[in-house]
């Protein structure tokens, strides 16, 4: 005779994290135990005591879904169960103080979400000139989704230039420590991943600035 069993599980062990858009700062505040059937109004009161806030303060909900290799992260509705939001055992729970809609503005980034498509996006550049392509010039945080406008818009920022136009990007051969023999096209590529060359290499070269 063939026994089957199923295992239902009942409770889904989560991780929190606490966002905080005025400070944008992130942090793990703990793991909370919730029950498959039950709703996030029941769960509110004990994030705002791991938080240090006030039982009733108004927080929003969310979910990171994945990191790798792209961001998901979905709000939690509040009015239906854990599991008909798909949550899972072992799924991070991420919250912050619920924002007006006229304050948003006012940070960089006023919800979790955004958050982490930017630290999943952010990518250190080392920009060196073409008369001398085996030092560092500067240094720029930048998106890998940044356009080829964006890209050189903060080039120009940096060298204190007023048209942006007028700089040349040319990609650089991390095996020679060279630049490349031809130049980047202008808007020729879509994206700041684009241009760098290796996955592991963070070096854009930007070899010739024309004045303006």
């Amino acid at each position: 005779m063939l026994y089957v069993y199923f295992c239902i599980i009942l409770w889904l062990d989560t991780r929190c994290l606490l966002w905080i858009p005025s400070l944008c700062y992130i942090s793990y505040v703990g793991r909370l135990f919730v029950k498959r059937t039950g709703k996030p109004t029941e769960i509110l009161s004990r994030l705002n005591e791991m938080a240090g806030y006030s039982p009733d303060e108004e927080i929003d909900l969310f979910e990171e879904i994945k990191f790798e290799p792209i961001v998901m992260c979905e709000p939690i509705d509040k009015k239906i169960t854990f599991g008909a939001s798909q949550l899972e055992d072992g799924d991070i729970i991420c919250f912050q103080k619920s924002l007006p809609v006229e304050s948003t503005k006012k940070f960089r980034y006023p919800d979790v979400c955004l958050f982490l498509e930017y630290v999943h996006n952010r990518q250190v550049v080392h920009f060196r000139s073409l008369e001398n392509p085996k030092e560092v010039n500067f240094c720029l945080e930048m998106s890998k989704v940044d356009t080829y406008d964006n890209v050189v818009g903060k080039v120009a920022q940096q060298l204190g230039l007023k048209d942006p136009s007028k700089i040349r990007l040319t990609a650089h051969n991390c095996y020679s420590q060279q630049p490349k023999p031809q130049p980047i096209q202008y808007r020729g590529v879509d994206r700041l991943s684009d241009m760098l060359v290796h996955h592991n290499r963070v070096i854009v070269e930007c070899p010739d600035l024309f004045a303006p």
